[in-house]
């Protein structure tokens, strides 16, 4: 079994927002992504940057995208390289949505 960096960071990555918060630079590692407020029908996601600067959401190894239309949630095993994550959110009328990204080493 292959070993993973830890990373025992917390990163805040939108505080009481409603819209897609802005880059948030981790180590790498494994993590959960914690959020919690009020959706509203939106969409909450955890994004990547890619080399390219576009930004795609994180899936985990069993494909399954790493996002939640209710809150409070939290998602774990989420393995990450060193690089830009965000909080996205799209759809609806969230509020008071808060994320974070915790490594779990």
């Amino acid at each position: 079994m292959p070993i993973k960096r830890g990373d025992d960071l917390a990163y805040a990555l939108l505080s009481a927002g409603s819209a897609t918060g802005s880059a948030v630079a981790v180590k790498g590692g494994e993590y959960i992504f914690m959020a919690e407020g009020t959706v509203g029908g939106a969409t909450v996601t955890l994004q990547i940057q890619n080399p390219n600067g576009n930004w795609a959401t994180v899936a985990v190894f069993s494909g399954s995208l790493v996002s939640f239309t209710s809150l409070p949630a939290a998602q774990t095993g989420i393995v990450l390289p060193a690089g830009n994550v965000r909080c996205g959110i799209s759809g609806g009328s969230p509020s008071g949505i808060s994320a974070w990204l915790v490594g779990t080493g």
